[in-house]
């Protein structure tokens, strides 16, 4: 029975390459180009195993090409150049040959790729998060577990400590309550992938410094000596300088040199006083 060529589709996903049928039946898949150089037609006889030795290497060197445009951008994941050329309609044959081709040449190396994820993410999120993030990308969990292994508890505290202070810096602006301010931190690390036990830890800390912050405050209210007034009191004016050049509102100017100095790390007590020196006849927010 000699193969005629029945049928010539453009492919749904991908306009650049087509199907082509042989006596009905599907046969391969190629570049739309393919069939223009070698004169492919519908009605066309053809042997068909010549004509399929010509398509594969056809479709090796495109998905080869489609595969290191994909990897030009950034590294990537064994699977997701494989969900990349899937997506893109090439069968499993050329699929593999061209990730034989990827390996060989160093293009591909799930262990690489999952070092630099680590280092990149580790700075803004805990490992819990990262986990997460490369299963979704189809690296397998024994990797991915020896790899974050490599990060210390002492790294992640740092970092962690990091993040919450920054964070209650910013909501302390609207949040005055302690407790609802020391819980949505901890959702805050724990949604960024922190186990609870260095959240309770990280909180432990800041609690701790905080009571000694208090400390000092009850000192410098009782007894404030001049150099430690001064120098806060120099500070503000300074900031003070700034603010009033943009901001004539005594009552604004109070909220935004509190927060300011709130922010620097000065117990409210201590700036109470240096507001009331530097702004007068002003109401008490």
């Amino acid at each position: 029975m000699s193969s005629i060529i029945t049928k010539i589709e453009a492919q749904k996903k991908n306009k650049d390459r087509v199907n082509i049928y042989i006596n009905n039946e599907f046969a391969f898949a190629c570049g739309a180009e393919f069939i223009y150089i070698h004169s492919i037609t519908k009605g066309k006889s053809m042997e068909k195993s010549d004509l399929e030795d010509i398509i594969c290497e056809d479709n090796y060197l495109k998905g080869k090409n489609c595969a290191l445009h994909f990897l030009e951008r950034s590294f990537k994941s064994y699977k997701q150049v494989v969900d990349k050329l899937t997506e893109k309609e090439f069968d499993i044959k050329t699929i593999d040959r061209v990730m034989e081709f990827l390996k060989q040449y160093d293009f591909i190396d799930d262990k690489r790729f999952v070092e630099l994820f680590i280092k990149e993410k580790i700075r803004s999120s805990g490992k819990n998060k990262i986990k997460f993030a490369l299963l979704k990308k189809g690296l397998s969990e024994e990797l991915i577990k020896e790899e974050l292994n490599e990060v210390t508890n002492e790294q992640q505290l740092e970092i962690a400590m990091k993040l919450a202070e920054k964070k209650i810096g910013i909501l302390s602006k609207s949040e005055k309550d302690i407790k609802k301010l020391y819980k949505k931190t901890s959702d805050y690390l724990v949604r960024n992938g922190y186990d609870f036990a260095l959240v309770s830890e990280v909180l432990g800390k800041i609690t701790k410094d905080m009571d000694g912050e208090e400390d000092k405050e009850k000192d410098f209210s009782e007894d404030t000596s001049k150099d430690d007034y001064e120098k806060l009191y120099n500070l503000a004016s300074k900031r003070y300088n700034v603010l009033i050049k943009s901001e004539h509102l005594k009552i604004k100017l109070y909220k935004k040199l509190g927060d300011y100095l709130l922010r620097r790390g000065f117990q409210w007590d201590q700036i109470k006083k240096v507001l009331a020196d530097l702004i007068s006849d002003v109401e008490e927010v």
